[in-house]
């Protein structure tokens, strides 16, 4: 066995006292609050400020009440197999009585500017049952959160390495384990127990994490913290990745890797092109770069230092100067390309209103999976940053159930005769869907108002429109999302508003929106920014801090322990009334879409690009609007140039992925 290096790594990670505020690292992008005052930072993850703290003996007296008074032990002997009743797998194994045990794997790259092996730390917890022979697949989620932010709403961390391991953040081992699964909870490099330098969807980050895949699967070497070469002679060999956020953008990562082993992932939140999380179209989203992003997050792990990385830091400069989404930087950390490798089953879960990982990304990955026709599933709500467990809490638990017992124990179900997809339109107004998405591109073209008496700034159509005067002209400038859009009918130099008449019956549109605008520029550049707009008072799901909030009260699930009780706050979705919503976004630079570097006054040129991925319905009564402007806060101010701009009216359009397409709209339109 080569050097094991793991022992002296005990005593290096201090654990602080009290968690990290959330918004120390701030995240690009992320939803503005609905106040004209731009916000500069956010949190990166799912913690969010206003959520409160839960007394953990809270928790343990709801464990009790659940469990009687002791927490739920046995001393029977447990099954020789697993145990299936009504299509689903049973808890026949103890929890409490259940294996835990950290490894260490011999990484696939060398981080570290030393050119040693990553050492990648994971945490183990499986039914003591399997010391008998009794096989079982393995649940894995990869993260980078540890040790500093934690996990899920209350931050819950890891126990320090090489201690005791009585804690498993988040619920998946409380009620997957007495059903017949290992869990195993890995620390990407350069985080809590693991070796090497964070690099942002890079090596160290994706194909580390593939060595454990593989190792599951019978393949590959691991040690215990003796450094005793171990094998996982307890699995089936199948393993499914879970995780929000990071951790399922890990997932998508080591999926589109192809690995044997995986039978299936479920990316929370889930990053599919690491360029997405930074730019768009040319635009550099405000708050972190991918250098500062890694600083932020393996300088709060305390490991190791900086000094050690200079390699990948040296790469990740690169992030924030690259726009270029064809660079090798990017091409890298773009695991879209690669989903003619995925060889796992995809169930994806993403709110729509989440503007820290753009619906882009799990727009252009759903349909690069269903190119090549990947088993997939679908949910999608008007949430920002939030994942199932809080959004759709009861359906979700029976949901990932039955899909990891047909993925990970093969237990005929149902689960794939289902529809593909389920989206939530109104408040708790869940839709099944056998296809998705499901519009058709629906060309409506700008115009001016018909008449004196129309109050619309500018007019949205199926058909001929007005074109006197032929162009509508603003002023770029960089302002908060609220300011830019609210007020539709009022006159505002600084952007443009077009608006259909109003609608007689519902519209639904699902899918990505395309803008085309024939515009001259009178500047150096123009950051630009188009938005699908509802105009229509309603009461919707307030997003702006992720749209769920924690109630007083505490549900357990699974099975618990008196370090790991498995009970957490229940949960409310946060609601609010506005004459608008915003349902889409998307951005541009006008020189990184024609490829100049400047522009000469007078003349014209065409302006294409992406408003992303939405699924929404626009109700009767209510206008669909689309708002053109310079770009609003998430964009950084370098992008804001403040150039006059001509958006001529005769070639100006936009394609809108109305289900129904023309002859729905125009239904709609009476």
């Amino acid at each position: 066995m080569g050097t094991f290096r793991h022992a002296w790594r005990r005593a290096v990670v201090v654990v602080g006292a009290g968690v990290l505020a959330a918004t120390t690292i701030p995240a690009a992008g992320q939803a503005q609050p609905a106040s004209d005052q731009p916000v500069d930072e956010w949190p990166a993850t799912d913690i969010f400020t206003d959520t409160p703290d839960v007394d953990p003996s809270a928790e343990r007296d709801a464990r009790r009440l659940l469990d009687g008074d002791q927490f739920k032990t046995t001393t029977a002997a447990e099954p020789a197999g697993i145990v299936v009743e009504d299509g689903v797998t049973q808890p026949a194994f103890d929890y409490a009585g259940a294996v835990r045990e950290a490894i260490v794997l011999p990484g696939a790259t060398s981080s570290q500017d030393t050119g040693e092996l990553d050492e990648i730390y994971v945490d183990i917890i499986r039914p003591a049952a399997t010391e008998d022979g009794v096989k079982v697949p393995t649940i894995v989620v990869a993260s980078p959160y540890y040790h500093s932010n934690g996990r899920g709403r209350l931050g819950e961390r890891k126990p320090v390495p090489g201690g005791p391991i009585d804690q498993f953040p988040l619920y998946y081992d409380n009620f997957f384990v007495p059903r017949g699964y290992a869990v195993a909870l890995l620390d990407l490099a350069g985080t809590r127990g693991s070796t090497g330098c964070l690099d942002i969807g890079g090596p160290a980050e994706i194909d580390n994490t593939v060595k454990l895949i593989e190792w599951l699967a019978g393949d590959g070497v691991a040690y215990d913290l003796d450094g005793n070469e171990v094998a996982a002679d307890w699995s089936n060999g199948l393993s499914g990745m879970v995780g929000k956020s990071w951790d399922g953008t890990v997932a998508n990562g080591v999926a589109a890797r192809g690995v044997d082993g995986l039978a299936t992932i479920v990316p929370i939140e889930g990053i599919s092109s690491w360029y997405h999380w930074y730019w768009h179209n040319g635009v550099h989203f405000q708050g972190h770069t991918a250098l500062s992003l890694a600083n932020s997050i393996q300088g709060s792990n305390q490991l190791p230092p900086f000094s050690e990385c200079s390699d990948v830091r040296s790469e990740l400069a690169l992030g924030e100067i690259t726009a270029d989404p064809n660079h090798e930087f990017w091409v890298e950390r773009d695991f879209i390309k690669d989903a003619d490798k995925v060889k796992a089953s995809v169930f994806v879960v993403h709110g729509t209103n989440d503007y820290n990982v753009k619906p882009i990304n799990y727009g252009e990955w759903w349909d690069a999976l269903a190119e090549n026709d990947v088993p997939r599933k679908i949910w999608l709500s008007p949430v920002a940053h939030e994942k199932a467990f809080d959004f759709r809490r009861d359906e979700w638990m029976v949901t990932i159930h039955r899909w990891f017992d047909y993925w990970l124990h093969g237990i005929e179900n149902g689960i794939m005769d289902e529809p593909v997809a389920d989206i939530e339109h109104g408040l708790g107004d869940w839709g099944t869907f056998d296809t998705w998405p499901g519009g058709s591109e629906t060309l409506l073209r700008l115009g001016q108002p018909e008449n004196a008496s129309d109050p619309r700034q500018g007019a949205l159509s199926l058909d001929r429109r007005n074109l006197s005067p032929r162009t509508q002209s603003f002023t770029e400038s960089r302002r908060a999302l609220n300011t830019v859009v609210q007020n539709g009918f009022s006159d505002d130099s600084r952007r443009l508003v077009f608006m259909t008449d109003e609608l007689t019956e519902p519209v639904r549109i699902s899918g990505e929106t395309k803008m085309s605008l024939r515009a001259t520029i009178d500047g150096l550049d123009a950051g630009l920014s188009a938005y699908v707009v509802d105009y229509g008072t309603a009461e919707r799901t307030n997003w702006t801090n992720g749209g769920i909030t924690n109630l007083s009260t505490i549900s357990c699930f699974g099975q618990g322990t008196e370090a790991d009780t498995g009970c957490y706050p229940d949960v409310e979705r946060v609601t609010r009334t506005l004459p608008h919503e915003v349902v889409a976004r998307g951005w541009a630079s006008a020189s990184f879409l024609t490829g100049e570097s400047g522009f000469d006054p007078g003349e014209s040129h065409r302006l294409e690009w992406d408003i992303m991925t939405d699924d929404y319905v626009f109700e009767a009564g209510h206008r669909i609007g689309i708002v053109i402007a310079g770009v609003d806060t998430n964009i950084q101010s370098r992008f804001n140039f403040g150039s006059e701009i001509d958006v001529h009216l005769n070639g100006s359009h936009v394609h809108l992925p109305v289900v129904g397409g023309a002859a729905a709209l125009r239904r709609a339109l009476g």
